[in-house]
């Protein structure tokens, strides 16, 4: 039976970093050798240090993914598209290969990230790197808590993992969508408490949606809700986590699917239609610099293509 890699359901960590790379031309065969050894080396770290709760997810862009497992690709496993209502931009950059590791303690997380660059490092030339963490009991730096109500236990894996019905040689795999958003905290903090809570659609304090007869129909949680009008999951796991510098700032997104268009349904739905001014209303002091669409295969998978 197929296991999944533990960091697609992996419970919020305190500590995160995340590395986009592109791969050297030449390299797969080796590629594919070093992606198959990350998923023991990190559970053997995860052993030793079982108090940091160490995960990660390996995931394959979707532009680079023939030239590693050319034998099969995951249905509908499509790139990140750029998109654009009026003035509202959504851009893609693609990567061939993305690592985000996770743990409760930062020094287990610079020597497990270590140990994969070292093997990592000969093939693959890293292009982006980004220190995420745990911000004020899962806020992201608006204030507002970023997930509310996220799916648990079992749901989130139905959500989040293929099963072998749908596809048996993917089962246990997840699509991932990457983004990156930047927050103009100057232009947010001048807003009132109040005035935040109508963009966000929540209470501040405790993340409880406003009252129906408070809700702006445009404002965050209406727009981003995770559930649809009957209270089923949209099949999306958020593992999103902030970042920042003193001079840029703002919010990783890792959405992890079953389904390869969900991501791109929600996205779409934040946006809302051209010239429709019905978008999601924190778009006013986010905006995305990054996008990318990779697909994370159960650690069966990665250990068995080694050797190809």
């Amino acid at each position: 039976m197929a296991r999944e890699q533990v960091g697609v359901c992996a419970e919020p960590n305190l500590h995160g970093l995340l590395l986009l790379m592109n791969a050297l031309d030449g390299h797969e065969s080796a590629v594919r050798h070093v992606l198959g050894s990350i998923p023991g080396l990190i559970h053997k770290l995860a052993e030793q240090f079982s108090e940091a709760n160490l995960n990660a997810i390996v995931a394959i862009g979707s532009g680079y993914w023939h030239s590693l497992y050319p034998h099969a690709r995951p249905a509908d496993f499509q790139p990140f598209s750029p998109l654009s209502v009026d003035d509202l931009a959504m851009p893609a950059i693609p990567y061939d290969v993305l690592l985000k590791i996770r743990a409760d303690r930062y020094d287990v997380l610079h020597l497990a990230i270590q140990q994969c660059y070292q093997l990592l490092m000969p093939h693959l030339e890293l292009v982006e790197q980004t220190h995420c963490f745990r911000f004020m009991d899962g806020r992201d730096l608006t204030g507002f808590i970023d997930q509310p109500l996220p799916p648990r236990g079992r749901k989130k894996r139905e959500l989040a993992l293929i099963n072998e019905n749908q596809q048996p040689e993917f089962a246990q795999g997840s699509y991932l969508f990457y983004q990156r958003y930047r927050l103009d905290l100057n232009r947010w903090q001048q807003l009132t408490q109040a005035q935040q809570e109508a963009i966000i659609g929540q209470r501040k304090l405790d993340g409880q949606q406003l009252p129906t007869a408070q809700l702006h129909e445009h404002s965050h949680a209406v727009k981003a809700a995770v559930m649809d009008a009957f209270g089923q999951y949209y099949p999306l796991v958020f593992q999103n986590m902030p970042y920042g510098q003193l001079k840029s700032q703002g919010l990783v997104i890792l959405a992890c699917s079953a389904d390869p268009s969900a991501y791109l349904a929600w996205l779409s739905r934040r946006l809302g239609d051209a010239a429709g001014q019905n978008y999601d209303l924190l778009l006013d002091y986010v905006q995305a610099d990054s996008g990318a669409a990779f697909f994370a295969p159960s650690v069966s998978f990665l250990e068995d293509c080694a050797t190809l």
